[in-house]
């Protein structure tokens, strides 16, 4: 590999001709090594110049095709340029993968800086592919999208990074937050199309710009139920035409269930079914059981919405009861499949954990919760389900060391917020339960400072005094 010069090179349009024409030349014969090597050399004067980004790609997927192999060594790969700036780091990390074009791992590194260095271009151009790239894995990575979707955000393609977030949601549609991004996303895409996004407050431009309200509003028109249904027709024909592609499936069983029908829900389930069936990918299995998860949180939603208008009706109270009981049932056994097939993936853990502790079940539930507390999304939450479980068996010491870990764990604990007062009452009961009053009772008292009417903490303190008080009595 031919190394930078220590010399400092100048940058401008024109000054990596010399280096494009002999990459070329020498690529026409065959020497692929060497053009890469040129290709590079020509980018590092001339790194806005998508035309030669696009012929290195060319260039790296003839030397596949010719039986090239990766670049390595003994020792590792060094990189082609020393200098730690955005434009050198995303050259190194394209030299990487014009020597091994399929390599996900460094697409997102040149991703990575090309969105540190403002190369817009070369985002919008390459990070089509990484996502193509990404989605024909066999088990597409959740997090590579959504790092993609910071990429193209960074940029501002909302759309793009939109687009990278959906494909993060196809895989785990049960997330709230990734519906969430994808709504602000398209937020920002409508504003940013009416020229509203680099007003410095986006809150300030959303409270007063007029102009910006009436995007808004008309952007709102695409949830309408008409405009709904036209996206599954048009998802629905692109489907049938090729019915096995993954961004077909995906674009049509979105489609779909933001309709929110009962109907819509069993076309997505048999599209997903012939999926499963025909290319044996798991993951098509998996979005079934989310559609059915779906549902059930839909029917309740409205069971519950009908128990507002008339809280004393019996029937309705034992309706919900059931069908929450019946959610359940069905989410543990679906989640236990789940476990089964990906036992080393913590969040899968987590998830599995979570319904067996709901489930009643804690002897099952601690065996889980104790691997998913490797997953840093979970890590938290596990460690606090985990400690509930060790006190359900009466393991009151376990419990409290493991509460104790929870708090450290979750980098909002002192705020009082809803989950930092569950982790921090759990831990008290832990220790009234190891008669460690003292301790419990500040801790108590911490809760009741942050919300007084907490479950039972004040009555809690209140006893926790009231016995200290006639034992020094």
């Amino acid at each position: 590999m031919a190394k930078a010069q220590a010399t400092v090179v100048v940058e401008g349009p024109g000054k990596g001709k010399p280096f494009f024409d002999r990459a070329k030349t020498v690529a026409d014969t065959g020497n692929f090594d060497y053009a890469i090597d040129m290709y590079i050399q020509g980018l590092l004067r001339e790194p806005d110049n998508l035309d030669e980004h696009k012929a290195l790609r060319d260039v790296s997927l003839r030397r596949k095709v010719s039986g090239g192999k990766p670049a390595g060594g003994f020792l590792g790969t060094k990189p082609y340029f020393s200098g730690k700036s955005p434009k050198e780091q995303m050259l190194n990390a394209e030299y990487l993968l014009a020597k091994d074009p399929g390599n996900i791992t460094h697409m997102l590194n040149m991703m990575k800086h090309a969105a540190l260095g403002s190369y817009r271009d070369i985002i919008i151009w390459f990070g089509p592919v990484v996502l193509q790239a990404i989605s024909t894995c066999k088990n597409p990575n959740v997090k590579q999208y959504l790092e993609m979707a910071d990429y193209f955000e960074q940029v501002s393609e909302f759309s793009k990074a939109g687009e990278a977030v959906q494909l993060a949601y196809n895989l785990t549609p049960t997330d709230p937050s990734l519906d969430q991004r994808i709504k602000d996303l398209g937020t920002r895409e409508t504003l940013k199309r009416g020229g509203y996004e680099n007003v410095p407050d986006f809150k300030e431009s959303l409270a007063n710009k007029a102009g910006t309200q009436e995007l808004l509003q008309k952007d709102a028109l695409n949830k309408t139920e008409e405009f709904r249904i036209k996206l599954v027709e048009d998802a629905r024909e692109a489907w049938e035409q090729n019915p096995l592609d993954a961004q077909n499936i995906a674009k049509l069983i979105k489609a779909l269930l933001d309709v929110e029908s009962d109907e819509a829900d069993e076309e997505a389930l048999a599209v997903l079914d012939r999926a499963f069936k025909e290319t044996r990918t798991y993951r098509y299995k998996m979005l079934k059981g989310d559609v059915h998860i779906r549902k059930f949180r839909r029917d309740l939603r409205e069971l519950n919405d009908q128990l507002k208008a008339h809280p004393d009706d019996k029937e309705l109270q034992k309706k919900i009861a059931d069908l929450d009981a019946k959610k359940l049932a069905f989410e543990v056994e679906e989640f236990a499949e789940r476990f089964k097939n990906f036992p080393s993936d913590a969040n899968v853990a987590y998830e599995y954990g979570l319904r067996l502790y709901r489930a009643r079940r804690s002897e099952d539930a601690i065996a889980v919760l104790q691997q998913a507390q490797a997953s840093p999304k979970h890590r938290a939450d596990a460690l606090q389900l985990l400690g509930r479980a060790f006190l359900d068996q009466g393991m009151y010491l376990e419990a409290g060391e493991t509460l104790q870990r929870a708090i450290e764990n979750y980098e909002l604990a002192s705020t009082g917020d809803g989950r930092s007062k569950e982790m921090h009452y759990w831990l008290a009961r832990a220790y009234e339960l190891t008669n460690q009053g003292p301790e419990a009772e500040k801790i108590y008292s911490k809760i009741t400072q942050w919300d007084f009417n907490f479950r039972d903490a004040r009555q809690r303190l209140a006893e926790l005094r009231k016995q200290r008080t006639n034992a020094g009595a």
